[in-house]
């Protein structure tokens, strides 16, 4: 079976089975609009195809093992199997404002091995399918759609990284930003990576308006390389090249996420660094605290909110602005990788 997301295939197969072309916008048009997971409730299309449909196509390839919503009722993490047994998280995140925004992942697992992260304990399992991303979308948007309520946001900050899965993300992308389907637009999708250059420089040309962010989280290479292994490769010379360039395409400020971690990359010292990288650059800093887990690597503890204030203080000095990330799931364990590492 395929999934119904395809969009060439489905196509093909009603070429195939002579059925008019028109038939795929109502299949189109009942799935990503009406949200009809049962084809045998497509009432615009005819019986002998929901019966084809039924056979060869699926709407989930995924299961859902496990939902947890906090105590708040603002964020509900979401554990899925994949067919091969793999487990993968999203996370929907509903803002104070209305907003709400779907955290996915496009990896189970991830190779990256950053120290401070629970999600490369499960190292790199394998990418996922673009289908399977398309549906953590799709199941949010069904989700939200039931509390009367729209997904108005996706980041890819999940289990990642993105640009080492990049054709299917790309293709992820477009279902979730065309009109016709789930119709986000570009500059409300977000895809984060560690600094992978090769992939920042062919999204740039592929996805001009869609947001890039970056894991950042340390101003030099001394203590980047320590908790990041990614800077091995590409070091912090050779990314902000990519970067500027990235910018010089698409003028487009760039999010810098900077976790900060007592006693490792939270010297006063460091904000000023922060300041001489950034300043004059289209940038914003997001500061995490951070998030301790269960096989936290050594004595990892989250920064104290005066010093990321005071880092904050300096950032303005430099003209960097810059924003203290709310966490809203500490309940939930909602953290990249921490359920399926639980699992």
């Amino acid at each position: 079976m395929f999934s119904i997301h395809d969009e060439a295939l489905v196509k093909d197969f009603l070429k195939q089975n002579k059925f008019p072309p028109f038939r795929y916008a109502q299949i189109e048009n009942a799935i990503y609009k009406n949200f009809v997971s049962d084809y045998w409730d497509i009432q615009t299309i005819p019986k002998e195809l929901r019966e084809k449909l039924n056979n060869n196509f699926f709407y989930y390839s995924l299961v859902t093992d496990h939902i947890v919503t906090s105590d708040n009722g603002q964020t509900t993490k979401i554990l899925f199997k994949t067919k091969d047994g793999l487990f993968i998280e999203a996370v929907i995140m509903r803002h104070l404002t209305g907003r709400n925004t779907l955290c996915v992942s496009s990896q189970a697992g991830c190779p990256m091995a950053c120290t401070f992260c629970a999600t490369w304990k499960l190292w790199l399992q394998r990418n996922l399918e673009f289908y399977e991303i398309i549906e953590q979308v799709y199941y949010a948007s069904e989700l939200l759609n039931k509390e009367w309520t729209i997904l108005r946001n996706v980041v890819y900050m999940g289990m990642w990284e993105p640009f080492l899965n990049y054709e299917n993300v790309k293709k992820s992308i477009e279902i979730i930003c065309d009109q016709k389907k789930l119709n986000l637009a570009n500059r409300r999708v977000t895809v984060s990576t560690c600094g992978i250059i090769p992939g920042i420089n062919k999204f740039g040309d592929d996805f001009p308006q869609t947001s890039l962010a970056i894991s950042l989280h340390a101003p030099n290479d001394e203590i980047r390389k320590s908790i990041m292994p990614v800077d091995l490769t590409y070091n912090l010379d050779k990314l902000m090249k990519s970067l500027d360039l990235y910018v010089e395409k698409t003028n487009k400020r760039i999010f810098y996420e900077y976790i900060m971690i007592n006693w490792v990359n939270d010297n006063i010292k460091l904000a000023s660094e922060l300041g001489e990288l950034l300043k004059g650059k289209l940038a914003h800093v997001n500061f995490i605290p951070y998030n301790s887990w269960e096989w936290t690597s050594g004595s990892y503890k989250s920064t104290p909110r005066f010093i990321i204030e005071k880092f904050q203080d300096i950032l303005e000095k430099y003209g960097v602005p810059s924003t203290i990330r709310t966490t809203m799931w500490d309940d939930i364990d909602a953290a990249c990788g921490q359920l399926a590492s639980k699992k």
